[in-house]
């Protein structure tokens, strides 16, 4: 007999009950259930506990340390973060066919005898103890920490025998709780709308707006360490260095940025060129003949001249004085250097620092034309500047 209880308990547990397509009768079932539909999708997983048996419409106490399993397993799996929600079903022994069978059968002597013995629990009140069994333990799952919005409670009545009804015992070991863990898929939530949802997004609270790649993490397009929508220099070529905002770098603040600059550590307060490289003057002023004074239609030269070093204030200038062949090469030399004291006067006239000024002569020595001809000994009476600067 033992064995047949437990084979038909086998069978009961999980027959009709538990399967994929186990059907929720609304009359059955409370209003909460009746809503929640969750049992006829798919499950990351599924646990199933054994019974918690009822004895005296109490729950034995030799479930105690099963009852603990269970709410530990429910508790574990919340605090992993996991969704999930907590089938309880209330069963109860077999009731009768009810009032209307045992009328019929008390019209002789000998049925009214057997109706005395017979069990008698009708449909209202079998439904009504499974119900209080299923509010027992959700009650104390709540009273153990357990939140009741992820329980849903359902009462089955006396539909799921656990064994036989042949017996006062085996009816009532059918009053039980079923209680199972459904474990719901994450749900495709994308909290930073960044088009990646949260289960597979690797860097989530991307601002809004922002370009993120598969994973949900922001993009960096021109690969130079700053994500595109802290970037305020997009597009900037592989390889160059940038600051915190993506831009590339100037590091000598020449107005040049560094990946384009041939002349790089140029010292601040130098004008330069496009490459980055200082920029070169000339000074091309005319004087007379065996005279060291400057012709006035030379003097705006001077003026503009004056005015680079201004603006440059890292250059220094070596004015250096030349003149033609004719005459003694000693006077020549004189001349010259007469000539490039002359220029430095008048460019310390126009407000530049003498300490950033130095002359001398070369007198015939440095000819840049032909002495021969009248063209080529003006152009050799001149004045040539060398700039220099300090790194």
């Amino acid at each position: 007999m033992k064995i047949l209880l437990a084979l038909i308990l086998a069978y009961s547990l999980f027959a009709g009950t538990y399967d994929d397509n186990y059907i929720i009768e609304d009359k059955n079932v409370t209003k909460e259930a009746t809503l929640d539909t969750f049992m006829y999708g798919d499950f990351k997983q599924i646990i199933r506990f054994s019974m918690l048996s009822f004895e005296d419409d109490e729950l034995n106490e030799d479930n105690a340390t099963h009852y603990d399993k269970i709410v530990q397993t429910i508790k574990d799996y919340t605090a992993k973060g996991e969704d999930i929600r907590v089938k309880i079903i209330g069963h109860t022994n077999e009731p009768t066919d009810d009032a209307n069978e045992q009328k019929v059968d008390s019209d002789t002597y000998a049925n009214a005898i057997q109706n005395w013995f017979r069990y008698s629990l009708d449909s209202n009140t079998s439904k009504s103890f499974s119900r209080d069994f299923a509010k027992d333990i959700q009650d104390a799952f709540v009273e153990d920490g357990i939140d009741e919005e992820i329980t849903v409670l359902e009462y089955r009545g006396g539909k799921d025998m656990a064994y036989t009804d042949a017996t006062t015992d085996g009816r009532d070991l059918s009053k039980r709780v079923m209680v199972t863990i459904y474990v719901l898929f994450p749900k495709d939530i994308d909290s930073d709308k960044d088009g990646v949802f949260d289960s597979v997004d690797v860097c989530p609270g991307t601002p809004r707006g922002a370009s993120v790649d598969s994973r949900g993490c922001p993009i960096d397009s021109d690969k130079d360490g700053v994500i595109d929508y802290k970037d305020k220099c997009p597009n900037t070529p592989l390889g160059v260095s940038v600051d915190k905002k993506g831009c590339p770098l100037d590091s000598d603040e020449d107005g040049v940025l560094d990946y384009k600059d041939l002349c790089p550590e140029t010292p601040l307060g130098l004008s330069v060129d496009a490459n980055g490289c200082p920029l070169s003057k000339e000074l091309a002023l005319n004087f007379q003949t065996n005279s060291d004074k400057i012709l006035q239609e030379s003097y705006s030269k001077v003026v503009e001249f004056a005015t680079f070093l201004k603006a440059n204030p890292a250059y220094k200038a070596q004015i250096i004085g030349h003149t033609d062949s004719v005459g003694k090469a000693e006077f020549n030399m004189i001349l010259s250097q007469k000539r490039a004291k002359a220029a430095k006067a008048a460019l310390i006239a126009e407000g530049v620092d003498a300490s950033r000024l130095s002359s001398k002569g070369r007198g015939e020595l440095d000819p840049i034309k032909s002495n021969r001809t009248k063209e080529g000994r003006a152009l050799n009476r001149r004045i040539e500047v060398k700039l220099s600067y300090s790194k």
